[in-house]
């Protein structure tokens, strides 16, 4: 269980290290982005577009450095974890509302299971500050 968790956190490391280091530090080029995705539709290069021109992906690449350098610790995996999530589920909705692309999708909904994996390991730690006894339901 434990080398199932180190290897997840690891690998995750390493893929958003890398792919927040692209955004932030290797230039755009849209034509070759489109070239180099030629089966995406024209909807998701504007999209990127949009994130490029307003300055928008920097702050993703930013994160995913962030959560990936977290992922790395034993001690704030956990967290890096936790603040992925978000990240995650964009790249999956992305996938399934502007994409429609089923490789991507199935890839980064394979990354969202693995992160919720992560997230749940340690779910009982968590869950007296979670889920708080209460009286009543409001």
């Amino acid at each position: 269980m434990k080398i199932a968790i180190y290897s997840i956190r690891f690998l995750f490391a390493l893929l958003f290290i890398y792919n927040g280091i692209e955004k932030l530090f290797i230039p755009y080029d849209s034509s070759a982005f489109r070239e180099s995705l030629p089966e995406n539709s024209d909807t998701f290069f504007e999209f990127y577009h949009l994130l490029q021109t307003t300055g928008f992906i920097y702050f993703v690449g930013f994160f995913q450095i962030l959560c990936g350098v977290l992922l790395l610790f034993k001690r704030t995996y956990f967290l890096g974890s936790i603040m992925l999530t978000p990240i995650l589920l964009c790249m999956v909705m992305t996938h399934v509302f502007i994409t429609r692309n089923p490789s991507y999708l199935a890839f980064d909904s394979f990354l969202f299971l693995c992160n919720v994996y992560l997230i749940g390991y340690n779910f009982k730690k968590i869950k007296p500050a979670i889920l708080q006894p209460q009286q009543g339901w409001i």
